[in-house]
Protein backbone atom coordinates (compact mmCIF):
# COMPACT_ATOMS: atom_id res chain seq x y z
CA UNK A 1 0.00 0.00 0.00
CA UNK A 2 2.78 2.32 0.67
CA UNK A 3 4.65 1.64 -2.18
CA UNK A 4 1.58 2.36 -4.31
CA UNK A 5 1.40 6.06 -2.54
CA UNK A 6 4.55 6.75 -3.15
CA UNK A 7 4.00 5.55 -7.27
CA UNK A 8 1.05 7.87 -7.21
CA UNK A 9 3.01 11.05 -5.68
CA UNK A 10 6.09 10.49 -8.17
CA UNK A 11 3.49 10.32 -10.77
CA UNK A 12 1.46 13.39 -9.60
CA UNK A 13 5.24 15.16 -9.68
CA UNK A 14 6.15 14.23 -12.94
CA UNK A 15 3.33 15.52 -14.46
CA UNK A 16 3.44 18.78 -12.83
CA UNK A 17 7.04 18.91 -13.84
CA UNK A 18 5.40 18.44 -17.49
CA UNK A 19 3.12 21.09 -17.51
CA UNK A 20 5.47 23.26 -15.99
CA UNK A 21 7.84 22.83 -18.60
CA UNK A 22 5.23 23.20 -21.34
CA UNK A 23 4.45 26.40 -19.84
CA UNK A 24 7.54 27.66 -19.60
CA UNK A 25 8.12 26.86 -23.33
CA UNK A 26 4.85 28.01 -24.38
CA UNK A 27 5.85 31.58 -22.71
CA UNK A 28 9.24 31.79 -24.34
CA UNK A 29 7.63 31.47 -28.12
CA UNK A 30 5.32 34.22 -26.84
CA UNK A 31 8.06 36.25 -26.06
CA UNK A 32 9.74 35.57 -29.28
CA UNK A 33 6.40 36.28 -31.21
CA UNK A 34 6.37 39.94 -29.16
CA UNK A 35 10.15 40.48 -29.80
CA UNK A 36 9.90 40.22 -33.82
CA UNK A 37 6.46 42.31 -33.79
CA UNK A 38 8.59 45.13 -31.86
CA UNK A 39 11.48 44.55 -34.36
CA UNK A 40 9.24 45.51 -37.28
CA UNK A 41 7.33 48.35 -35.38
CA UNK A 42 10.81 49.75 -34.67
CA UNK A 43 11.43 49.40 -38.41
CA UNK A 44 8.43 50.75 -39.39
CA UNK A 45 8.94 53.86 -37.10
CA UNK A 46 12.97 54.48 -38.12
CA UNK A 47 11.57 54.64 -41.87
CA UNK A 48 8.81 57.33 -41.52
CA UNK A 49 9.71 60.82 -40.70
CA UNK A 50 7.77 62.99 -38.46
CA UNK A 51 7.87 66.81 -38.36
CA UNK A 52 9.70 68.54 -35.59
CA UNK A 53 7.48 70.06 -32.95
CA UNK A 54 7.33 73.77 -32.90
CA UNK A 55 8.66 75.40 -29.82
CA UNK A 56 5.79 77.40 -27.82
CA UNK A 57 7.17 80.55 -26.80
CA UNK A 58 5.73 81.15 -23.26
CA UNK A 59 4.10 84.74 -22.49
CA UNK A 60 5.76 87.09 -20.33
CA UNK A 61 3.62 88.15 -17.50
CA UNK A 62 3.34 92.29 -16.89
CA UNK A 63 3.96 93.03 -13.67
CA UNK A 64 1.37 95.02 -12.36
CA UNK A 65 1.78 99.17 -10.90
CA UNK A 66 0.10 100.61 -8.24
Amino acid sequence: MENKVITFLLAILLALGGWNLSQTFELSNDMVLVKEKITQIEKTLDKKSFPKKKSKKKKKKKKKTQ
